[in-house]
């Protein structure tokens, strides 16, 4: 997607502060990787839960914490307990999961 559509797709894919983080990495291509399969598992347990049938991947921010650990800023008004992710990532390959509480 990145060769096929760059800018088009950063853009409507992730936040500016999500393109910054990816782009600030020796290989940026593996982290919006990552960071695309962890918003599609989000985007995953929103429909399973029922909270909603439809989400755009870029009401969907996933930003590193002090240590790292990847984690989901609030989405829009939706009311969950917990929503965590894990990302990762090796080589030309990039896997994530996501877990709602509500």
């Amino acid at each position: 997607m990145l060769e096929n559509h760059g800018d088009r797709f950063k853009q409507k894919s992730f936040s500016p502060k999500e393109i910054i983080y990816c782009d600030g990495k020796s290989n940026p291509s593996i982290h919006y990787a990552g960071r695309f399969a962890a918003k599609e598992a989000v985007k995953k347990c929103f429909y399973s839960s029922g909270l909603t049938n439809q989400i755009a991947f870029s009401d969907i921010e996933i930003l590193p914490k002090d240590n790292g650990a990847p984690v989901v800023s609030s989405i829009l008004n939706y009311k969950y307990d917990q929503l965590i992710v894990s990302i990762s990532h090796e080589s030309e390959y990039a896997v994530a999961m996501a877990m709602l509480v509500v």
